[in-house]
């Protein structure tokens, strides 16, 4: 040790060996005396300084391991879309999306484009002036002959336009196209007898009487060659890699983006990396460790709601991805403890007996569901049934945007049946303490209060449980942390003794942890619209609570 600097803390410089203190920011392995080397050193050592590689097997085909060992928040990469565009699943009621940004609009008399008349947010929107974006398109949806639309979802057919979107990289980026034709699309899967093929076979007819025919004729009148002639095996083969491949935008907006890297992750349900979209930066995508990932170890995403249980996970998995999962959480009956897919003893032929019911071995299709208490057992397709019922039941609820008696009401018919963390009781009970002491104006209990209080550290547990490194429940997370604070604030104002401030410290170094907590969580959700509004609010509730203190001296 000299100069008070660990040897461990210099290395030689890459370019020049001058002894330097300076690392690479990215991979921290490598030393350079200036900026400059380090731009110059930047061709040899960029594919080193990636902390992953690509693998391929037989059973996953190709996927991505960690070259050395990763810490939270250390970035893995950074991903641009090879096309980004509106879901390609038919919409027929509902919102819809700007064909220029994809953000959902409610309002079928909206502004439309100015050349093709097709809806969007506002009429300088900037997607429409990018030829990737609604640029091209534009010009072939202007070529549709004229008709009498049945209704405005039959016209503005959305489904349809990513297509042309994907096709359109053929002329204008020869590499995007050759990245995202060597994608998986598991077209044995989807073959003439599927559901599938008939849903995409109707939109390769729509495109080729409506748009690509049109297009052929003004190629022919104008000496123009604008698009390749796709085949309809083609399309099929695009949509198949989108609905493997793509990631899905549901909240704000209403897309599909397939990325080239991200792509390539395998799935698991307790995935350790974090996502992260730049709305604001052509949809670019990071992916960061939300766990400690060690050198070899495959680096994971998961391909649907890590909120469901193991029954609704799986069998979704098997429906639009094409193959099954057997991940650590998928095998554990209990889901890490939290019995978020269990039910409560259904007694069937006999009183029930208070027991839990959950599958012997979650893995095997056709398992039994059994009792911890009576044994009683009962097939894996009546309990998917039974809950599939159910999950109808809470969407029509959810779907009328219900009031606190209604949402207590279906609570109570729910736990009946379904073990307290059960999936579905979750996600109304997460809705429940957002609506205690907001509606009406009625100030709220102490007793309410309370109850508010105990339903959010239990369902935070749940959430920690479930995903332990802030993966993908961020916003889910940091609405009950959020609401955690309030009520336990609220308590404090009522119950405050400026002639008592000991008794109230740990209360008040609670609610700080609390605020502190949060703005950890929601660190890289503030690129999002909704994550960045949670955010403000969170940052509103810490000025309150500072001025509290300040005003009693705390």
């Amino acid at each position: 040790m000299s100069d008070g600097v660990c040897e461990a803390s210099r290395g030689s410089c890459e370019v020049c060996q001058q002894v330097s203190e300076r690392r690479c920011s990215a991979c921290k392995l490598v030393f350079y005396c200036s900026a400059e080397h380090q731009r110059e050193h930047w061709i040899e050592h960029k594919d080193a300084c990636r902390p992953y590689e690509v693998g391929s097997s037989d059973h996953l085909g190709k996927y991505l391991k960690a070259r050395r060992d990763l810490n939270p928040s250390d970035v893995i990469f950074t991903d641009s879309p090879i096309v980004f565009g509106p879901k390609p699943h038919r919409i027929e009621e509902g919102s819809f999306p700007c064909v220029g940004c994809c953000r959902l609009l409610d309002d079928q008399t909206c502004e439309r484009c100015p050349e093709c008349f097709w809806p969007v947010c506002k009429t300088d929107c900037p997607g429409l002036k990018v030829a990737q974006v609604h640029g091209f398109e534009c010009k072939v949806l202007k070529l549709r002959p004229p008709s009498e639309p049945k209704s405005f979802f039959d016209y503005y057919r959305f489904d349809v336009l990513i297509i042309l979107r994907a096709l359109y990289l053929q002329k204008v980026n020869g590499k995007k196209w050759e990245t995202m034709l060597s994608l998986q699309d598991h077209l044995k899967d989807r073959g003439p007898n599927t559901k599938v093929f008939k849903s995409v076979q109707e939109k390769c007819n729509l495109l080729q009487e409506n748009y690509l025919q049109p297009l052929r004729k003004y190629e022919e009148e104008t000496g123009q060659s604008i698009l390749p002639v796709p085949s309809h095996e083609l399309i099929h083969k695009i949509y198949g890699i989108l609905d493997v491949n793509a990631t899905e935008l549901s909240e704000e907006f209403e897309a599909y983006i397939l990325y080239p890297t991200a792509s390539l992750l395998e799935h698991d349900c307790t995935p350790n990396t974090i996502q992260t979209i730049d709305e604001k930066d052509n949809f670019k995508i990071t992916f960061r460790a939300a766990l400690p990932i060690k050198k070899d170890e495959h680096i994971t995403s998961i391909y649907t709601h890590i909120l469901w249980g193991t029954t609704a996970r799986r069998h979704h998995l098997k429906k639009t991805k094409y193959f099954v999962c057997t991940c650590k959480r998928c095998q554990d009956p209990t889901e890490m403890g939290t019995y978020i897919n269990a039910l409560k003893c259904l007694g069937v032929e006999r009183e029930p007996c208070g027991g839990v019911q959950l599958p012997l071995n979650p893995i095997e299709g056709n398992c039994q569901w059994t009792c911890n208490k009576c044994d009683i057992k009962l097939p894996n397709k009546d309990i998917m049934k039974f809950v599939h019922h159910l999950s109808h039941e809470v969407d029509k609820l959810m779907a009328r945007h219900p009031k606190i008696a209604e949402l207590e009401d279906m609570l109570g018919k729910l736990l009946n049946f379904l073990h307290p963390n059960h999936y579905l009781v979750y996600s109304l009970k997460h809705t429940l303490v957002q609506l205690y002491g907001s509606e009406g104006g009625i100030e709220i209990s102490d007793t309410l209060l309370n109850e508010k209080l105990k339903m959010c550290e239990e369902l935070i547990d749940v959430t920690t449980r479930i995903d332990p490194g802030n993966a993908r429940l961020c916003l889910y997370l940091g609405v009950l942390l959020n609401e955690q604070f309030i009520v336990k604030f609220k308590l404090l104002l009522r119950n405050f003794n400026a002639d008592c401030k000991d008794k109230f410290e740990g209360t008040i170094k609670e609610i700080r942890d609390i605020i502190e907590r949060n703005k950890v969580v929601l660190s890289y959700e503030k690129q999002s619209t909704a994550g960045s509004k949670l955010f403000e609010v969170i940052l509103g509730n810490e000025r309150k609570f500072t001025k509290w203190k300040e005003e009693h001296s705390l």
